[in-house]
């Protein structure tokens, strides 16, 4: 059964605006100030706010609004803000007056129940499909987005929120033909509300939205928080005049209210080019990367054969031991008490790296099984900024911490559990620091010194790694 407008448009208030990601976008950090939620993206910024009340006065929008303001230019970032026409508290006038400048036309906000929505099926010669990983017209389908510009929210911004769990927070959709790509859409999972966003389409492709619905009925796959999974019930959308938001309203989505979108750039320097954090999803630096690395330190990975890398001459490697330990697990690190040393590690490398990197240089945090990162490293780590990407120790993980040019960086080795650290310059800050940490080196330059770690171990892929470590005399 059809919910009124009234209906739509308190679930949508309710639970979109003012919403709070379980989980905050890639390289960004979300902060709370009353009814308004900021996302730092480092490179920009967003206010999303909850419904402003009735009793709210004209002092305290102006102080809302300065208090954003002032938040973003400590950052540098130019901040984007969202008014709705149904606010009880118009806020287009407060928000030119304190300098924000509409930007693109304003667009009708939709909302639908799944139920009620009707797509249309592909005209003859087309068909939809769904994007996959190592689909072979990435460029077309880069091209062709960026024709078709602006969109409620881009889809590559959308593809750098999610890392990991693109696969879950956004699908897209293809309408092919047999020698181009017609055009395309977006949807992405509001967290764990009722609610799925189509983001932008290319045109009024109301073809996609039957797989749009399928896919939002699949609440397991789509559940990115803790505890059940929410059901989700409606599909919310965003057009100007023209038409999509035609085709939209013939499909079944209800005009609930209308959205304008206002920027406001601060004084001062411009602000970075790139987020602190950056996902290397079809990278062709992160494969470059892998090559030169795997090439340069002979790195064979295996679960019996120490070490998996020729380390350089200008190494130092250490044993760790089993990082699963509770007495010093490295997911909890940030809650344990100082005297657990792997936390201890983690800090010691952190702040290493940060000290020897050239200005401005990024690092590279790469595992074998799983997502690399790009980042810079003065602009992570402490408060207010994204965490660190990655470890210098990960449980059943080949994990690396990189400079490009391969100069200096730790590996880790899951089996072995054994940290190298190379590079003299990177030795020289935290070489003392870590052996007062962990104790006794096992190899300097790839050579062993004064003792030989030997292991036993019937581990297998997949299962838990029993091993027993023993120190050996050195042969003479």
């Amino acid at each position: 059964m059809t919910d009124g407008v009234d209906v739509l448009l308190a679930a949508y208030d309710e639970q979109v605006r003012g919403h709070v990601p379980e989980r905050a976008p890639m390289g960004s950090v979300v902060e709370r100030d009353g009814p308004a939620v900021r996302t730092h993206y480092g490179t920009h910024g967003t206010v999303r706010h909850s419904p402003l009340g009735k009793e709210t006065d004209r002092a305290e929008v102006t102080g809302l609004i300065r208090r954003q303001q002032e938040a973003f230019a400590a950052r540098c970032e130019p901040a984007e803000w969202r008014a709705y026409g149904h606010d009880p508290i118009p806020l287009d006038e407060p928000l030119r007056a304190a300098g924000f400048v509409a930007v693109r036309p304003t667009r009708t906000l939709l909302v639908a129940e799944l139920d009620d929505l009707t797509g249309t099926a592909p005209a003859r010669g087309l068909r939809v499909r769904g994007l996959d990983s190592g689909y072979h017209r990435m460029r077309e389908l880069d091209r062709l987005v960026a024709a078709c510009e602006p969109y409620p929210r881009g889809l590559a911004d959308i593809r750098e929120d999610h890392g990991n769990l693109l696969s879950r927070a956004l699908n897209v959709q293809l309408l092919e033909a047999e020698t181009r790509l017609a055009g395309a859409g977006w949807a992405e999972a509001v967290g764990s509300t009722e609610f799925v966003a189509v983001r932008g389409m290319t045109g009024p492709h109301t073809e996609f939205l039957s797989h749009w619905v399928t896919w939002a009925r699949n609440g397991r796959a789509l559940h990115m928080g803790t505890g059940e999974a929410p059901e989700r019930r409606y599909l919310t959308a965003e057009a100007p005049e023209g038409p999509i938001l035609n085709a939209l309203l013939a499909a079944g989505f209800r005009a609930v209210s209308s959205v304008r979108t206002y920027l406001w750039t601060p004084a001062g320097p411009p602000p970075a080019a790139q987020r602190p954090v950056s996902m290397l999803l079809d990278d062709p630096d992160h494969q470059a990367l892998c090559e030169a690395f795997e090439a340069d330190f002979s790195f064979k990975p295996s679960y019996t054969y120490y070490p998996a890398i020729e380390e350089p001459p200008d190494s130092v490697t250490w044993h760790v031991g089993d990082v699963t330990d509770t007495r010093h697990t490295y997911g909890l690190m940030r809650d344990l008490p100082g005297d657990h040393r792997v936390a201890r590690l983690q800090d010691i490398v952190e702040r290493g790296l940060r000290a020897r990197v050239r200005p401005g240089e990024q690092l590279y945090s790469v595992s074998w099984w799983h997502q690399g990162y790009r980042f810079d490293p003065a602009r992570v780590g402490g408060s207010g900024r994204p965490a660190w990407p990655g470890a210098a120790c990960w449980e059943g993980e080949y994990y690396k911490l990189l400079t490009r040019d391969l100069r200096m960086g730790t590996f880790w080795h899951p089996w072995e559990e054994s940290l190298c650290v190379f590079g003299a310059e990177l030795l020289a800050e935290v070489e003392d620091e870590l052996a007062a940490t962990l104790g006794t080196v096992m190899r300097r330059g790839g050579r062993n010194v004064g003792n030989v770690w030997t292991y036993e171990s019937s581990a297998m892929p997949g299962h838990t790694n029993h091993r027993a470590a023993r120190m050996l005399p050195s042969p003479t």
